[in-house]
Parts: C-alpha cells; structure tokens; sequence
C-alpha cells in the first residue's frame, strides 16, 4: 500500500486580519503547516505537494526549503475541488492512493490515517473522516447509508443540511489514485459560490459505481485554524496535550498550566519545573534538573542535576553540563559552563566557554560586543570571578585564577594568578562630614 498526499493550503487566510500567511503562524513554535507536512512523512508519504495561493508562494516556499515536498500554484480561489485537481496533474508517482490534508488542520494523528486506510482496504474508493461536534457548526455534514456507507456530504444552505445530529466533515480525504483524476474532473461549479467544491466527489463517485465510507475520530482532532481565537485554542490544546505527556513520564509541575512548551521541548524524568517557565525551541534538559519560576529558555541544552532560575534567560547555543547553577537574573547566550560552575545573581555570559568548577560572581558582564564584531572569552577551570567584573573579550583567563572584584580585565590572566584592574581607592578623612554640612545649609535655604 502506497500513499501520495496534497495538502491545501491556498486560502488567503483574511479572517486571521494578519500580514503573516495564515498557514505561516506557529503553534509552540511550530508552522501551521508543518504539522500536516510532517504527518505526511510520518505514513511514508511517497510524494507530497502543498496547493498555496499566489500571495503566499513565495514566502512559504522560504519557509519551507529544506523539506522534501513540492508546491503548485492555484492562482484563483476556486474552491477545494479546483485545487485537488492542479495538485493531482503534478503528481508524478503512481500511488494506491491519494491523501488530501489541510495546512490549517494540525492535529490529524498518523493513527486516524492509518484507520482511513484500514477501512479503504476492506473495497472502499474513498474514505472521508468525520466527528461528532459538540455545538452547532456551519461544516458539511456526512449522510449516511447502510453498513458504514457514505452517500452525500451536504454543506450549509443546501437542502437537507441540519446542524445537529449528523457527523461533520472534516474535509480529510482519501481516495483510490487510479480514479481520483476522473472522478474530480467531473465536479461542476454550479452553487451560489461558482466554486468546485470536493465534497461532490462522494455523489459522483456513487453515480459511477464506487463505494464511499468514513472513519469518525474526536472533535478536537479536527481543530481548524481560521482566526486568531483558532489560533489561541490550537495553542491551549496542544499544551495541555503536552504537558500531560511530560507528567506521565516523571516531570514535575507544581501548577503545569502555568508553563509553555515548543513542539521540540525534551525534559526527562525527574526534573522539576516550577510555575511560570516558557520554554522556546530547541530546548532538551536531562534527567534531575530543576527549572525555577519566571524563567525564559530556548534553544539551550542542560546536562544532570542543574538548577536554573528563577528569573533567568537562557538563550540559543547555550550549554549546560552537569550540576551547573545559574540564578536569578542571569542571562547566558552562545557559552559552555561546564560541571559544577555557578553564576548565582545578576550576570551576563555571552560568546564564551567557562571551565568546571568555577564561580561568577554577582553583576559580571561578558564584553562580547565591540560595536562590530563578536569576540570569544575563554574561562579556565576553578577559576573565581569577583562581583562587578567585567570581561572585555577577546580574553582567556587561566585555571585556578582569581579576578578580583570590580575589575575590567582585558588582558589574559595566566593560570594560578591574582588579576586586578581598578583605581587605587583614596580615603579622604573628614571630607565626607564637610560635604555633608554643605549639602545641608542648601537644603535649608531651599525650604526657606
């Protein structure tokens, strides 16, 4: 058994009042339409074309150039059945049969694919997938025949249609290639919209012989994005549905609802994170760590028994190894802090490599940036870094040194050596109790 999928894609999107393609929002960080994509590998899809109109081509060909999957061009909304009909002539190898998705429907599982397809190999030519709505919708409704029988599907304002009772459509289509080009060049245009719509394929199918059925699945599987307030509920679903995986596989949330995931977030067994944490993409923490409130982490690896936070930011090309403990107010982009280093209050680290066993004092600052360029800092092993330091890159700081607090070091510091860089201090003895008797004398002239 072989599949080829299309996946529609070319609405304009208006209702989503965004200059952004609809299918180009994300959901935890993901495209809207690289979960139909993705759901088109994952049943070894032998070719995949996505239908997009002519006001998003271009930039979802961008997003999308390092996928496997071609795009065809339908240049005039003219319905669903117009553009199963441009994909099917750039079909190129010869399936059994032909998958028709959505780019704004995500949340269709590999499982209900499969079910489709079970159900196609007991003698069906088409198999379309419904579900039971909970509250009146203005979707096309199955009607039904004997022994799982498909015979129309009506859509809204046609005779017949009611909005309760019936299983909805969700549009998901899978048909037998060998007649999917006959039979969708049959669907006429004559409705109030001048549109092909596919769901006439199930009459005309039935008038040349073939058998129509359906697979039902749950409601919110058939979730489609169509505005913002879609947006938001495709949002809310899918983080509840994750993290109720995470939970079942030993992480701890004191108040899970609090806390956001991208669709690539891996967290093991073990670790704790606390309420309020947002985790961006790219992020993978091992087993043991703790993550503390009101932090912000993304594309950030995080080894064994780490604590994090609260109130910090990792950002990307961060790693951290075992043990690490960064706290509240630090922020760490593009460096390696290596086993049991600390960067406990008030720091930044950015474009650097920090040895095992070190210690960065509170207020440190990394000095990457010269205006121009990003430079490198390289920081030895039990190293300890005075608060207030500032580390003017490019700068390598050897093994077992010490920087004192309040310095500005922008020359090597060799291993086992003592680096300070700050004016001698002055005390000037009966100075401050002068300045203090003058300051007065103003202020009691001001409130005369």
């Amino acid at each position: 058994m072989t599949v080829s999928t299309i996946i529609l894609a070319a609405g304009k999107g208006t209702r989503m009042k965004s200059p952004t393609s609809k299918i180009l929002h994300k959901i935890a960080g993901k495209y809207l339409l690289a979960f139909s994509v993705e759901l088109s590998k994952d049943i070894k899809s032998q070719e995949t074309i996505v239908v997009v109109g002519k006001e998003n081509e271009l930039v979802t060909r961008k997003a999308f150039s390092d996928h496997k999957i071609k795009f065809c061009v339908q240049n005039n909304q003219l319905g669903t059945g117009d553009a199963v009909k441009i994909a099917l002539k750039k079909l190129k190898i010869k399936t059994n049969y032909t998958l028709v998705l959505y780019g704004d429907t995500p949340f269709i599982t590999k499982t209900t694919i499969k079910r489709m397809i079970s159900r196609a190999e007991k003698g069906f030519e088409l198999v379309f997938l419904g579900f039971k709505s909970k509250v009146k919708n203005s979707y096309g409704k199955l009607k039904l025949g004997p022994k799982k029988t498909l015979i129309d599907i009506i859509e809204k304002n046609e005779p017949g249609y009611t909005s309760s009772g019936c299983l909805s459509n969700s549009g998901i289509l899978l048909v037998q290639s060998n007649i999917s080009t006959n039979l969708i060049e049959k669907i006429r245009n004559d409705n109030s919209k001048n549109e092909f719509y596919l769901t006439n394929i199930v009459k005309i199918a039935t008038e040349h012989g073939y058998s129509s059925t359906y697979v039902q699945c749950e409601e919110d599987e058939c979730l489609g994005v169509n505005s913002q307030i879609d947006l938001s509920l495709a949002e809310r679903k899918f983080q509840d549905d994750f993290r109720k995986k995470l939970l079942a596989s030993g992480v701890s949330m004191p108040s899970p609802e609090t806390c956001f995931f991208s669709y690539d977030t891996i967290i093991k067994n073990g670790c704790v994170v606390e309420p309020n944490v947002f985790f961006g993409t790219g992020v993978k923490i091992q087993s043991s760590s703790v993550i503390k409130s009101y932090s912000y982490i993304e594309g950030t690896h995080i080894g064994k028994n780490c604590q994090i936070g609260p109130f910090a930011r990792l950002r990307p090309g961060t790693k951290l190894l075992e043990s690490v403990k960064v706290g509240n107010f630090v922020e760490i982009k593009n460096a390696t802090l290596a086993n049991r280093t600390k960067a406990n209050h008030l720091s930044y680290i950015g474009d650097a490599k920090v040895g095992a066993n070190t210690n960065i004092g509170a207020g440190t600052i990394f000095c990457n940036y010269d205006g121009n360029r990003k430079h490198y800092t390289v920081v030895g092993e039990n190293v300890f870094v005075g608060s207030n330091t500032s580390l003017i890159a490019p700068l390598k700081i050897g093994d077992a040194s010490i920087v004192a607090a309040g310095s500005a070091i922008n020359i090597d510091v060799p291993s086992e050596s003592l680096a300070i860089a700050r004016p001698t201090q002055q005390n000037k003895i009966g100075l401050g109790k002068k300045i203090m008797l003058k300051l007065q004398k103003v202020a009691d002239k001001i409130k005369q």
